[in-house]
């Protein structure tokens, strides 16, 4: 039966192979088309001070979610792995109850007592914090299920619960029309019913094997390992959300609004450039794991291998979608938002090459994840992270929005240098894997078809401009050669002996 799967799921399978693409580069596109979607629509429905503080609460329950899990997320990803069905079970039931369970009660006592002492916003209900409290739970059981399954190699459940979960809950939020956008009580409503109603699917469609072995460790293991990763997720944390609240403290939640879409609509070149960096962080994993078997010192060459695609990917993806939303800003803005926010445009290129900074620190903190330096990183994360907020403190008051950015890009790119550092990119880096060269050349033609499109195009539409800019960006990307069919195999063998 295992040869037959892996006949199935093999490099000359021609349906494995599409089904693959399908669930990565498929995906990926998709969620591409469907971001810009589902801004539209959101900022057309919704005001721009409801806007901003539904899209605040979502972003921070799903980081409270994650911290919460203390580590537990990656432990089932780099555990679960060629382990038996039963025993992949048991570790999950044993994070969701002795890890998950107590985590979100902690939530609800915290809550509870700040709202006793008068130290939780008046402008939260008891209603609202009721309905964010069963928000936080829901979203923190889908998470699980979600690595989980990213664990267990299942691909198809990944992309299905991900999209049902942070991609499609704005289909609520239309269906329930004036009354969801009557007042914050009703969206989080709308919202935390679609969480319900998700996770009732999930439990119905993904079911759990029948035998359950339990784990021969405790919780104690999942901490253990879990705790040094600490520092790395509290600093990720406040990388992606103390600026919005230090915004607010000083401006108010209009100004968050603006500041938030516009991060919404420049990341959505990470959330590309992530969703690839999935396909490929397991490859890596994979090469040091055989390295450790063999007791090499230093990288082996498939790790420098995967390594290289993995930088050139990134790169190669954020570079020209940077320079693209300093051109487009204002046609990007005309097609994805809704017109009170349509003067906030000029926030995009003060934003353009943050997913380039945030990708570039991810594929270096992964790899030295893989050599089990998580310490180094957390430690590195958050000090740099917490210098980051002293940084919005100082310049948010006199700049707003956009020093807020410049904050967020200057301190990520001293980020990636120091870890880049500590890793040692000579030693990590092969230059034919790379493509240095190659990179460039696509961008620079990129910048010159914009200016083009930009000089002789000035009459055009927003979605001409936006078709003839995104073609010429794929015709460069795949004329120079950034992705290959090559790195596809790799994956596509990677997610084989995954499977098997």
């Amino acid at each position: 039966m295992q040869e037959q799967d892996q006949s199935k799921t093999g490099a000359g399978s021609g349906g494995g192979y599409f089904r693959f693409f399908v669930l990565s580069f498929g995906y990926v596109a998709f969620r591409f088309l469907l971001s810009p979607l589902r801004t539209r629509l959101l900022t057309e429905v919704l005001s721009k001070e409801l806007y901003g503080s539904l899209t605040l609460a979502v972003m921070t329950l799903t980081f409270m979610a994650t911290l919460s899990s203390l580590g537990g997320f990656e432990f089932l990803v780099r555990r679960l792995p060629g382990q038996v069905p039963a025993l992949q079970k048991g570790w999950l039931l044993l994070l969701l109850r002795r890890l998950a369970l107590p985590g979100w009660l902690a939530v609800g006592a915290v809550v509870l007592i700040a709202r006793s002492a008068g130290w939780v916003s008046p402008f939260l209900s008891t209603t609202d914090l009721s309905l964010l409290w069963l928000a936080l739970g829901l979203t923190s059981w889908l998470l699980y299920r979600v690595f989980y399954s990213l664990g267990c190699g299942d691909l198809v459940r990944v992309r299905t619960i991900q999209l049902l979960q942070n991609d499609l809950w704005f289909v609520a939020i239309l269906a329930g029309g004036t009354w969801a956008a009557a007042s914050l009580t009703h969206a989080v409503g709308v919202w935390t019913g679609w969480l319900a109603a998700t996770v009732l699917v999930v439990r119905l469609w993904a079911r759990l094997p029948k035998d359950t072995l339990h784990p021969p460790a405790g919780i104690g293991t999942v901490i253990r390992y879990g705790a040094p990763l600490l520092p790395m997720i509290c600093g990720e944390i406040l990388f992606r959300l103390a600026d919005r609240y230090v915004l607010l403290g000083f401006f108010d939640i209009r100004i968050v609004a603006e500041y938030t879409l516009g991060m919404n609509v420049t990341m959505m070149v990470f959330v590309v450039g992530a969703s690839l960096l999935d396909l490929t962080i397991p490859a890596l994993y994979a090469a040091c794991n055989r390295q450790v078997r063999t007791e090499q010192a230093g990288p082996s060459e498939d790790m420098r291998r995967v390594f290289g695609i993995m930088v050139r990917h990134v790169w190669g993806i954020s570079l020209p979608a940077g320079v693209a939303l300093c051109f487009f800003h204002r046609d990007i803005y005309g097609i994805v938002s809704g017109p009170a926010f349509r003067d906030a445009s000029v926030l995009l290129p003060w934003m353009a090459f943050i997913p380039l900074a945030f990708l570039t620190v991810t594929v270096v903190s992964r790899a030295l994840l893989a050599m089990d330096r998580s310490r180094l990183v957390g430690g590195a994360t958050l000090t740099v992270a917490v210098m980051n907020l002293g940084l919005d403190l100082v310049v948010v008051p006199r700049w707003g929005a956009i020093g807020a950015a410049m904050a967020t890009l200057f301190s990520m790119v001293l980020l990636a240098v120091v870890l880049g550092q500590v890793l040692g990119w000579r030693t990590w880096l092969r230059r034919e894997e790379v493509r240095p060269g190659a990179i460039f050349v696509a961008t620079v033609v990129c910048v010159g078809g914009f200016t083009l499109i930009d000089r002789y195009g000035a009459e055009w539409s927003g979605w001409l401009r936006l078709l003839a800019g995104g073609g010429l960006t794929g015709a460069a990307l795949l004329g120079c050669r950034i992705f290959t069919p090559k790195d596809m195999l790799l994956l596509k063998g990677t997610a084989a002996s995954r499977a098997a």
